[in-house]
């Protein structure tokens, strides 16, 4: 787990050697145990180079790739192609996993981020075909398999990666990202035509020239719905991230944008559907077996490992999984957990947490963190966010990995990903219902809703309204949310003229429709929630130098979940029934008959109406004067009535306070 960066000088061009330093020396915190450069002039020759992170053992070790400079010998040179690489060590803690590394030679280097899970199993079947290693890290199964497999290996790698390849003798470029774009990818072309590429945003802001724009678009996608990462746009205008599932091939001499100021690559990895046809009973066999070859290979490390425990299935499922591997290996210590609880006990799971914490006696550990702590931290949290994020959880997260750390443990795995291909919001209800009144399975319908009543009290004539309005055209329901939709008060605080955009809803900019349940996991995974969930999760988690993992997401577990029936995966008002039916001999009786969820919770409802109204109506008022008229006055009455109960509480609030702490972080400038 690393972080990188890198340019490609327009044709006929160089940069500045001392600008990928910079690059890197933003992003410190995603590798503090190595760092290390490739430079190539314009005609070609490749240096190396470390810096003052580069452990005095990779300067003493002999490899092909290792650094022949130091960085302030090289910094007043310069070159048409560089690389950098910060280093967060994981497997084979050795200097042998120095970055860039190179292959066949000096041919291929790469600078890689992230972990491919089944690499020995790669590394075996690449020995049968005559390939060598020296080394044990999957950085160079990678080279060796794009040497012989081309842009198909990536179909081989179980994982999460954002990489970079450079190819010598074809000069080209490769990137890619891994299928759900866990690990990021960014990359802007400066008006100079010159190519830049990052694991974070911020990277960019030391090019000579940048300015900070907004992208309007994405702005009101943010601002209104609390949308991002949806698209391959960013907020910040003419910064693009590629994709998850996407790569990108290019000779480097013809690397430009298209019209659209972006990439034109390419979609790898789709999510194919395969319908399962087998019993209920033969399904949950089969998803036991992929979860416990998914948590095996995520525990998998040189470093310690621990779990993020929140309290519901997920999570549970994670700790629970691990305390069996450890068990069955004989691993000396307890399995350390990491959790954020409350004093209140209406936002708190402790006492779910406790369950599992008694079940499998792991070594836990909780945080308690409180509104002052939330709001002194917001500034650093966005600074490593690069953009607005949607509400507290963001900063609970942050906390339970800044405790991982301090307790020494560097890689901390959690449930992550699973409620969008597993029905966890309940999502796959009305679609189903709308399904059996299409097939006019009436009685089906009314049976399978009276079960549901006695699990959460719902109303018939909600229920009936929802499905009535699911049947119809996307493009009627579009129409009609239009008309009236929950976030009518936020349009009227929101100067949408001043953003020069047209107010579209993001889900019409997503090219997947939200009506089956295939349709609405296919539509969660990729795109409505879990990029931007994913993107949290890694800012949160590498700000504190700890690789997050997320075993719900290994790309054969949610292809075979996809392609099981709407039934096995919630009917009758239970949720995930697969799973629970899968993992019921492995989970505390309590935590797998849980009906509801919560997670890491905070309570910010109590901060803002009753402990603090009068910090957050000042934050609300600064936003104002900061937005260059985007947030209207009228945001003042909705902020006060919201406090006064005389409308439900949401995050808006929130949104519009961290838009303006954005716009200073990152002086972003409304063109």
């Amino acid at each position: 787990m690393c972080g990188i960066a890198g340019f490609i000088a327009k044709q006929g061009k160089v940069l500045p050697n001392t600008l990928i330093g910079e690059m890197t020396d933003l992003i410190h915190y995603r590798g503090p145990d190595d760092e290390g450069f490739l430079l190539v002039s314009k005609d070609h020759k490749i240096q190396t180079a470390g810096g003052e992170s580069t452990p005095e053992e990779v300067w003493r070790t002999s490899t092909a790739y290792g650094p022949e400079f130091k960085r302030e010998s090289i910094g007043n040179g310069q070159s048409s192609i560089a690389f950098g690489h910060k280093r967060l060590s994981i497997l084979d803690l050795s200097p042998a996993g120095h970055q860039p590394m190179s292959y066949e030679k000096d041919r291929i280097w790469i600078v890689f981020n992230g972990e491919i899970y089944n690499y020995q199993e790669i590394k075996h079947e690449l020995e049968l075909s005559g390939f060598h290693f020296s080394t044990e890290t999957d950085t160079e199964v990678i080279l060796a398999a794009y040497s012989k497999w081309g842009e198909a290996c990536l179909d081989r790698f179980v994982g999460m990666w954002a990489l970079a390849l450079y190819d010598r003798d074809r000069k080209e470029l490769f990137l890619a990202r891994d299928r759900y774009g866990i690990k990021p990818l960014y990359y802007y072309f400066s008006p100079e035509g010159d190519f830049y590429f990052a694991s974070e945003i911020k990277q960019f802001t030391v090019i000579a020239g940048w300015q900070s724009r907004m992208n309007q678009n994405r702005v009101y996608d943010q601002l209104l719905h609390s949308f991002t990462d949806h698209t391959d746009e960013t907020m910040f205008d003419g910064v693009f991230q590629l994709p998850g599932g996407t790569s990108y091939k290019s000779p480097t001499r013809d690397l430009k944008p298209n019209p659209s100021g972006k990439l034109n690559y390419r979609k790898w990895y789709t999510l194919n559907r395969d319908p399962f046809h087998g019993s209920f009973e033969e399904a949950s066999v089969t998803f036991r077996t992929l979860f416990e070859r998914a948590i095996m290979e995520h525990h998998h490390a040189d470093v310690p490992v621990g779990t993020a425990l929140s309290g519901g299935l997920d999570s549970s499922a994670t700790v629970c999984e691990v305390n069996r591997i450890m068990g069955a290996q004989q691993e000396v210590g307890l399995q350390k957990t990491f959790s954020s609880c409350s004093v209140d006990e209406r936002f708190s799971e402790r006492k779910w947490m406790d369950i599992v914490v008694d079940h499998t006696n792991v070594d836990a550990h909780f945080i308690y963190p409180e509104m002052e702590e939330a709001l002194a931290l917001t500034p650093d949290i966005l600074w490593h966010h690069d953009e607005p994020y949607q509400s507290q959880s963001a900063f609970l997260a942050y906390s339970v990995f800044k405790l991982a750390r301090a307790n020494n443990v560097i890689v901390l795995l959690n449930g992550q990903g699973a409620d969008e291909y597993l029905g966890g919001y309940g999502q796959f209800t009305i679609s189903r219902y709308a399904s059996m009144t299409k097939r006019l399975k009436f009685l089906e319908l009314l049976a399978d809703i009276k079960k549901l009543q006695e699990i959460r009290p719902v109303s018939k004539s909600s229920l009936f309204m929802e499905v009535a309005g699911h049947v119809l055209p996307r493009s009627v329901r579009r129409r009609l949310s239009n008309i009236k939709s929950s976030s009518d008060h936020v349009k009227s605080i929101i100067d949408a003229n001043r953003l020069c955009t047209d107010p579209i809803h993001p889900f019409d900019s997503i090219p997947v429709p939200y009506g089956t349940v295939p349709e609405i996991s296919e539509h969660l995974t990729f795109y409505s929630t879990l990029p931007k969930y994913l993107h949290w999760e890694d800012r949160n988690s590498m700000a504190h130098s700890v690789e997050a993992r997320v075993p719900f997401l290994d790309h054969r577990l949610v292809e075979f979940a996809y392609s099981l029936p709407d039934s096995f995966h919630e009917k009758e008002g239970i949720n995930k029934r697969v799973m629970r039916n899968a993992l019921s001999s492995l989970l505390p009786e309590k935590i797998m008959n849980r009906k509801d969820k919560m997670g890491f919770t905070t309570p910010e409802e109590l901060w803002v109406r009753e402990k603090s109204p009068s910090v957050f109506r000042k934050k609300i008022i600064e936003a104002i004067l900061v937005s260059d008229g985007i947030i209207k006055p009228d945001a003042l009455d909705y902020f006060d009535r919201m406090v006064a109960g005389k409308m439900p509480f949401d995050y808006t609030y929130w949104r519009l306070i961290l838009f303006s702490e954005w716009v200073k972080k990152f002086q972003v400038k409304l063109d």
